[in-house]
């Protein structure tokens, strides 16, 4: 039985309940590159989904732990500057609420004689859509990025949101919250960029399996598979594209930052303007050099759960690239399975299991990490 994207809750419940003994246990001996091609240290963003806390509330608990001056732009959007850990920014995750909230912080601040009927019922809708709004759209923390050894300490804000009862995907049925990861690139070369998309790819099946993605997230668009076509256009031997080409071919495919792996902000650091003319204007795109990983849950209130043990899972993507054997061995099996009339995604997921499972028994890891 296929596992697909929007499938009913009878066949998501049947292959959560088929795949558990396919699960690894992030390898804790496995050191990632913690520095860049440049020589720099390499840095990695976290930005969490969670409800259930107000973000002034969420604002007090990061200043109580890393210092810093609170500041309020709206209702919508907080920030924490100046912390032991770099800037962080809180908000409501839905743009149109807070452009609502933007508006409505305008007019609060205009004179009472200034102020109109219309003004003020604009200011009592925010506040009542804002409520409702928080309880489907989830508030978020962007936190600044961190060197990978800090991460521990970033691992201090989870307790303490999970301690004051912060909700997360698995709190509502309709909740869809998700961890998002922004592990800068180790270069920006195309074709290191190449293969890192290439080994996501190729682990995809998988690696939403060791999530154990989220019913609720699996349906919504913000983490739709790649198509199949895309798979077929790159995941090929002789596809060695420049960085245009590369662009256009994802644009062609991909017309949408809507996948597990967005690629646009790292696209849009090197190339803003393409990205522009081909995505429009308006399409939210943070341009910043690494890649955007969407796949993983926020399950802060799952004391079992860490940003550590994602971070892990991501780095299975990381040591694929890194691994011509294990890079080969995974595209040649991949072409057969794609031949195939007969096999499944769920197949595929079990061959990568069998594939990775054997690889971290031989301790084949990457030869240039720092183990």
């Amino acid at each position: 039985m296929t596992c697909y994207n929007g499938q009913a809750v009878f066949d998501a419940a049947y292959c959560h309940e088929q795949h558990q003994d396919a699960k690894i246990t992030p390898h804790e001996n496995h050191t990632p590159q913690d520095k860049t091609d440049n020589g720099t240290e390499r840095l990695v963003g976290f930005e969490i989904e969670y409800a259930g806390l107000t973000l002034e509330t969420a604002a007090e608990i990061i200043h109580d732990l890393y210092g810093g001056t609170i500041t309020r732009e709206t209702d919508a959007i907080y920030q924490v500057l100046d912390t032991t850990l770099g800037e962080f920014t809180l908000e409501l995750d839905a743009i149109p609420l807070q452009k609502l909230a933007e508006a409505a912080a305008e007019t609060e601040t205009t004179s009472g004689e200034d102020q109109s009927l219309t003004d003020d019922l604009q200011v009592q809708l925010y506040k009542a859509v804002g409520d409702a709004g928080a309880k489907i759209a989830p508030y978020e923390i962007v936190a600044p990025p961190i060197p990978l050894r800090k991460i521990p300490d970033l691992e201090k804000l989870c307790v303490q949101l999970r301690d004051q009862d912060a909700q997360d995907t698995t709190s509502r049925l309709h909740f869809a919250f998700g961890l998002h990861i922004n592990p800068e690139v180790l270069s920006t070369d195309t074709a290191s960029i190449l293969r890192h998309l290439q080994s996501f790819l190729l682990l995809y099946p998988w690696l939403k399996q060791q999530h154990n993605v989220d019913f609720a997230r699996r349906v919504t668009r913000f983490i739709t598979p790649f198509p199949k076509p895309y798979y077929e256009r790159i995941l090929q031997s002789h596809y060695q594209p420049g960085f245009t080409q590369l662009v256009t071919d994802y644009y062609t495919d991909n017309p949408t930052r809507n996948r597990a792996l967005d690629m646009l902000p790292l696209f849009a650091h090197i190339d803003a303007a393409l990205i522009r003319r081909l995505y429009g204007a308006e399409e939210k795109i943070n341009p910043r050099p690494t890649f955007h990983y969407r796949l993983p849950n926020c399950e802060l209130a799952n004391p079992d759960w860490s940003l550590d043990m994602e971070w892990r899972r991501w780095l299975h993507v990381e040591q694929v690239a890194n691994s011509d054997a294990l890079f080969t061995e995974l595209m040649t099996r991949w072409h057969s399975h794609n031949e195939s009339w007969l096999t499944s995604e769920e197949d595929w997921a079990r061959e990568v299991a069998q594939i990775m499972v054997t690889a971290q028994d031989n301790g084949d890891w990457p030869d240039n990490a720092d183990d």
